[in-house]
């Protein structure tokens, strides 16, 4: 989008009730941001869609709509958005850049309303930057049976290796927890525990778990680091080597 489009959707969500433009209506913030005073000429939605958008572009819209109606629930959530950033208008109209850069890589409507509610907990908490755009970019990067499955999966939950959890387990979703008598568990990650509190599972709050907001909260993940050739030597030197039960090498 360009400049003054950007300049001017970010007054439309500071200042004017998301909500007043149910339906329809939203067109008329497509018409105030894209079409300027050319807009005037056309009167409905699909004079708009048919006429001067094409594809992709009504779709950017159909997709913002969805996230504007998502996370702005009521007036005073919106204004919080505002409230967030009332000492730099700089770093407000930064922010509102981003959303729509990230709106536009979301390729899916459940993603959309992920990604509302993650926005929704961002502007309700002192979520930190860092993690809210973190999350984002896990919502972006998997797909949408994988955020169903996090979703579905308990946060203290254990369970073996499957495709499904290889997947999440290289993108940091999912880590290793040793068993007591040898071998390992999968179990959700510092990562996938705050997309669940944050974003896919928002709306049935935290049921006396503390919500993590900050890096600083996230355990890291069990990696195992190379062994070094100190290592190997203390592994050759602490054990002898049997061949053929015939005595020690």
């Amino acid at each position: 989008m360009f400049e003054k489009q950007v300049t001017a959707l970010t007054a439309i969500l500071k200042d004017t009730d998301i909500q007043s433009y149910a339906g329809d209506g939203f067109w008329n913030i497509v018409k105030a941001v894209s079409l300027g005073d050319a807009g005037a000429l056309l009167d409905s939605a699909n004079d708009i869609k048919n006429l001067v958008f094409h594809a992709p572009t009504v779709l950017f819209w159909d997709k913002m709509q969805r996230y504007m109606f998502g996370t702005f629930r009521d007036y005073s959530e919106q204004v919080k958005m505002a409230e967030k950033f009332c000492l730099g208008n700089g770093d407000y109209e930064k922010f509102v850049k981003k959303q729509i850069h990230l709106i536009n890589e979301i390729n899916d409507d459940k993603k959309v309303d992920f990604f509302a509610q993650l926005t929704r907990c961002y502007l309700l908490t002192d979520m930190e930057d860092a993690l809210y755009y973190k999350l984002a970019r896990f919502l972006t990067m998997c797909t949408p049976e994988e955020l169903e499955y996090i979703a579905l999966f308990d946060y203290e939950e254990k369970t073996a290796l499957t495709a499904m959890v290889s997947s999440l387990y290289q993108y940091g979703l999912f880590d290793q927890q040793e068993k007591e008598h040898g071998g390992v568990d999968y179990v959700l990650s510092g990562f996938a525990k705050a997309l669940k509190s944050n974003s896919l599972n928002f709306d049935e709050g935290m049921g006396g778990r503390t919500r993590i907001v900050s890096y600083s909260q996230i355990v890291p993940l069990s990696i195992a680091e190379p062994a070094t050739w100190e290592d190997l030597d203390r592994v050759f030197n602490d054990n002898e080597v049997v061949l053929n039960g015939n005595g020690a090498m």
